[in-house]
């Protein structure tokens, strides 16, 4: 059984809860929002690796990889970003090309749940964008991904744009929510795709802890993230643990 998702395509407005940002953004660089050397945790003022995304394709959630290898925004349009990097799906690795444009975007309100009023001199906000990517390479399994991203940023006093580590740790914590379609090349029925940093809101993996993989769809790509979460030391957790420290893309 296929899925067939459709998302709608909202221009020049911000999403709800916010004022709207959509005229500002694109005095901004976001590509740091999606790739970059490292993940700056501005409330704990340190550094941490950059997010891998955790994804799950189709009816079976087969774990789905995703890793930008280029973020660069688009000379000729301020609000598109075009991307370059590979997906996974077991050992398949794709090499994929294509665009983030931004849809929306917003201010959250002052006195709203997610205005940071503990962090003075913050202000916090939100994307909403079109993500298309191709996928090529030799392999027949190719195909489109398209669907949106909701991204979460947030601007200093010094009215520099990060993304939004004001909240790291808490439970829940997520950020770059993408929800779409993965459609093979050749072919008009469609995957449900679901991606994001540290989480997956609006699924059955998603938990105030982070990632927690159903016992069901252990055996769809799963497995050495749950044998890493063991932290018992033995052969098969340190063996998990640098298979998801791996970098595939390479």
């Amino acid at each position: 059984m296929s899925f067939i998702f459709v998302t709608a395509i909202h221009v020049h407005g911000q999403p709800a809860g916010t004022t709207n940002f959509y005229g500002n953004i694109k005095t901004y660089n976001l590509a740091a929002l999606w790739h970059a050397d490292h993940l700056r945790l501005l409330s704990l003022k340190e550094n941490e690796p950059f997010p891998e995304p955790y994804g799950i394709l189709g009816k079976n959630c087969q774990r789905f990889y995703i890793h930008y290898t280029s973020v660069v925004k688009d000379p000729a349009n301020p609000y598109r970003y075009q991307v370059q990097g590979k997906t996974r799906v077991g050992n398949q690795v794709r090499p994929f090309t294509g665009t983030i444009t931004v849809t929306q975007a917003g201010i959250y309100k002052p006195g709203s749940q997610y205005a940071p009023d503990t962090y003075k001199g913050y202000k916090r906000g939100k994307l909403i964008c079109r993500v298309t990517l191709n996928e090529s390479g030799s392999t027949p399994q190719s195909g489109v991904i398209d669907g949106e991203l909701t991204a979460d940023f947030c601007i200093n006093a010094q009215n520099q744009l990060f993304y939004d580590t004001l909240d790291f740790g808490i439970d829940g914590y997520q950020n770059n929510q993408f929800m779409g379609t993965w459609t093979a090349h050749g072919s008009k029925a469609s995957q449900k795709l679901q991606y994001g940093d540290f989480n997956l809101n609006d699924s059955a993996f998603g938990d105030v802890d982070g990632i927690n993989v159903p016992p069901q769809y252990e055996k769809y790509g799963w497995q050495s993230f749950v044998n890493s979460k063991a932290w018992d030391g033995k052969p098969i957790s340190k063996t998990a643990v640098a298979e998801e420290k791996r970098q595939w893309w390479k």
